[in-house]
C-alpha cells in the first residue's frame, strides 16, 4: 500500500502533473513519483477534462496518500492545466510530470540536491525514451549531459537548448514565479517556449548526471508524440518554434545561435517537417499557412551548420517554397523506391527542377546524391518508365554535367536507343555476387537471366565514353540449380588503367554497355591490394592504383623533400 504519511507543512518539492485521458498509465506513473526517497513532497494533479478513468485513479491513491491532491482544470489546454498546478504549488523546488511516464528512484533527491548545494535556478538532469520493444538515450548526440555541471551560465553548455522538455529539470519556485514564466495552450509544442525562456533567464544551471525521467512514446494517435503530423500540430509547432528563434535571437550569443540552427536544420525543425510530409498526398488548402510559417521560421537562425546533411537542409528549404512533393522525396528518398519506376523516375526529376528553379543548389549537395540518383537509375523494370529515366538523366546531365552520370552506362546511350538498353538491362538481370582482388588480378564472380550467347561482363569507364568496356581476359560460365546463369570474370592488374572509376557492366548484342547491379560485400582494406572500392549503393565502383611499393617510395620521397625545404628555410633565416 502506498505511504499515508501526512505532508510537511510546507513541502521541499512541488510535483505538478497535468492529466488527460491517462487511466491506463497514471497509476504506475504516481506509484513512481510517490516512492521517492524525496519525500518532501506535494504532487498536484490537474486533470484536463478527462473521460476516462483518469480522474477516479487518482482520487483513490489521494485517498491513501495525503501528498496527492487532485484539481479539475477549470479549462481545457494542457498548458493551462500546468499553469494552474504552479498555481497551487508551495514547495520551494518544482517539477513537472506527465501523467503517463516514470521517474526513476532518487531521481527528485538528485535534481533538488543540486540545486540546494550549488544555488542554481534550473537542474537539467538526463532522460530515456521508451515503447513496448526499444530504449534509447536522446541526450547521446548533447555534448552538454557528458559531464556533471554546478552553477554554471545556460551559454556554458549551449546545447542544453536541445533539451527542451519540462519534465527532466528542477526549478526554484520562486524564481519561477518572479519570471512569470507560463505554458501556452497551443495544440502541440507547449513547452519549447517558456523552456527557452527559463534557460536564457536563468542565472546558474546545473547538469546532473542520473537519469530522472523515463518518457514513454505510447502506440496509436492519443498521445502528442503521435499526432505530430497533422495540419494543426505542425502550425502550431512552427510557431512556438518561431517564438523560440527570436528569443535566442534577442539573446545575441553567436555560438548559440549556431545551434538553434543545429536544432532547426538537423533535429526538432527536420523531424516535425519530415513527419508532416510522411503523410502528405497532395496539395491542400492549408500548404500555404505551413510553407509560410515555415518560411518565417528558416529567416530566424543563420545559415545552416555545415555538418546538416544536404538533405535534410533541401527538405525544409522545399517545405518553405511550397514545394511539398519535391521535399518529401528529400525528407525520406527511401519512402519512393517502391513507387512503380514511373513514380520514382518523375519525382527525382521534379525535385531536381524545383531546387534549381528556386536557387537552393550548394557545394557539396551533388555529392550527397550521387547514391540515390544511381540507385534510380540503375533500379529493375526502368524499360517500363523509358520516357521518365531519360528527363531524370538529362535534368542530371544540365545540372551536373555528364560526370554524375559516370556510374550509369545506359545515360551514354546514341538518341532513341535509351529504351533499348534499359530493356537489355532487364531481360540479363545481372548481379556481382562477389568482389575479390590482389595481386593476381581483379575477379568478379555474378548471376544473369541471360547466359554467354547474349551477355558479356566487362568493364565501364564512365569519365570517358567514347572509350570501349574492358573486356576480361577470362569468363567462365555454369548453369544454376535456379535456372539463371552465374558467371566469373577474370582482370588482369594490368590490364587495368591506373585511377579510372571502373564498374562492372554487361556488354549485350550490338554492342549495349548496361548496369550490373552489386550486392557483394567489399574486401576490407588492405594496402597490398592494386584496387580500391567503393559502393555508391546498388554500385561497385574500382580504381586501380599503383603498386604498394612505388606509394611508399613516392610517400618517402615527399617526406624527404618537405624537410629539405623546412632546413633550408631555418638556414636561410639563420643568416
Amino acid at each position: 500500500m502506498l505511504s499515508t504519511a501526512a505532508p510537511a507543512r510546507t513541502p521541499l518539492l512541488s510535483v505538478v502533473m497535468p492529466t488527460h485521458n491517462v487511466g491506463p498509465w497514471v497509476r504506475e506513473t504516481l506509484r513512481s513519483v510517490l516512492s521517492q526517497d524525496l519525500t518532501e513532497l506535494e504532487v498536484i494533479v490537474v486533470d484536463d477534462h478527462s473521460t476516462d478513468a483518469t480522474r477516479e485513479v487518482v482520487r483513490a491513491i489521494a485517498a491513501d496518500d495525503a501528498r496527492v491532491r487532485l484539481i479539475e482544470a477549470s479549462s481545457r489546454g494542457g498548458g493551462s492545466a500546468r499553469n494552474e498546478g504552479v498555481a497551487a504549488a508551495r514547495g520551494e523546488f518544482l517539477v513537472f510530470s506527465d501523467g503517463d511516464d516514470i521517474v526513476p528512484d532518487g531521481a527528485y533527491t538528485a535534481l533538488v540536491g543540486s540545486l540546494r548545494e550549488s544555488g542554481s535556478d534550473i537542474a537539467f538532469g538526463d532522460y530515456l525514451k521508451f515503447r513496448p520493444v526499444d530504449t534509447w538515450r536522446p541526450t547521446d548526440s548533447m555534448a552538454a549531459f557528458g559531464r556533471p555541471r554546478r552553477g554554471i551560465a545556460f551559454a556554458d553548455e549551449p546545447t542544453l537548448l536541445y533539451s527542451r522538455p519540462c519534465w527532466n529539470k528542477a526549478f526554484r519556485r520562486d524564481w519561477w514565479v518572479d519570471n512569470d514564466l507560463a505554458f501556452p495552450d497551443v495544440p502541440r509544442s507547449n513547452d519549447i517556449v517558456p523552456m527557452v525562456r527559463a534557460y536564457l533567464a536563468a542565472r546558474s544551471v546545473d547538469i546532473v548526471p542520473d537519469v530522472v525521467y523515463l518518457y514513454r512514446e505510447r502506440p496509436g494517435g492519443s498521445s502528442m508524440t503521435a499526432r505530430a503530423d497533422s495540419s494543426t500540430s505542425i502550425l502550431s509547432y512552427l510557431e512556438q518554434e518561431r517564438r523560440c528563434g527570436e528569443l535566442v535571437a534577442a539573446a545575441g550569443d553567436e555560438q548559440l545561435s549556431r545551434v538553434y540552427a543545429g536544432l532547426v536544420y538537423d533535429r526538432d525543425g527536420f523531424v516535425h517537417i519530415a513527419k508532416y510530409l510522411s503523410r502528405w498526398e497532395a496539395p491542400a488548402a492549408h500548404d500555404a499557412d505551413v510553407a509560410e510559417a515555415l518560411r518565417r521560421l528558416l529567416a530566424l537562425p543563420p545559415r545552416p551548420p555545415r555538418y546538416v546533411h544536404s538533405f535534410k537542409r533541401l527538405t525544409l528549404q522545399l517545405a518553405a517554397h511550397r514545394e511539398f512533393e519535391a521535399a518529401r522525396v528529400f525528407a525520406e528518398p527511401a519512402a519512393i523506391d517502391g513507387e512503380h519506376p514511373r513514380i520514382r523516375l518523375r519525382a527525382w526529376a521534379t525535385a531536381l527542377e524545383r531546387i534549381s528553379a528556386h536557387d537552393l543548389w550548394r557545394s557539396g549537395d551533388h555529392e550527397a546524391l550521387v547514391l540515390p540518383l544511381a540507385s534510380a537509375l540503375t533500379a529493375p523494370r526502368a524499360a517500363e518508365a523509358a520516357a521518365e529515366w531519360q528527363e531524370l538523366a538529362d535534368a542530371i546531365r544540365r545540372l551536373f554535367g555528364d560526370r554524375e552520370l559516370m556510374l550509369v552506362p545506359e545515360a551514354s546511350a546514341p538518341a532513341g536507343a535509351v529504351e533499348r538498353a534499359l530493356g537489355s538491362r532487364d531481360a540479363v538481370a545481372a548481379t556481382v555476387r562477389e568482389v575479390d582482388g590482389g595481386v593476381g588480378g581483379l575477379t568478379l564472380v555474378g548471376t544473369s537471366r541471360l547466359g554467354a550467347d547474349d551477355a558479356h561482363p566487362v568493364l565501364y569507364d564512365g569519365e570517358f565514353e567514347g572509350n570501349p568496356p574492358i573486356e576480361p581476359a577470362r569468363v567462365s560460365w555454369r548453369r544454376r540449380a535456379e535456372g539463371d546463369w552465374e558467371w566469373t570474370a577474370g582482370f588482369p592488374v594490368r590490364s587495368l588503367p591506373l585511377h579510372r572509376p571502373l564498374t562492372p557492366a554487361m556488354r549485350v548484342p550490338a554492342g549495349v554497355v548496361v548496369s550490373v547491379r552489386s550486392e557483394a560485400a567489399l574486401p576490407e582494406y588492405d594496402k597490398m591490394d592494386p584496387f580500391l572500392y567503393d559502393p555508391f549503393g546498388p554500385v561497385v565502383m574500382i580504381r586501380r592504383r599503383r603498386h604498394w611499393i612505388l606509394r611508399a617510395g613516392r610517400r618517402a620521397l615527399v617526406t624527404v623533400v618537405g624537410k629539405a625545404r623546412s632546413l633550408l628555410g631555418s638556414a636561410r633565416r639563420g643568416a
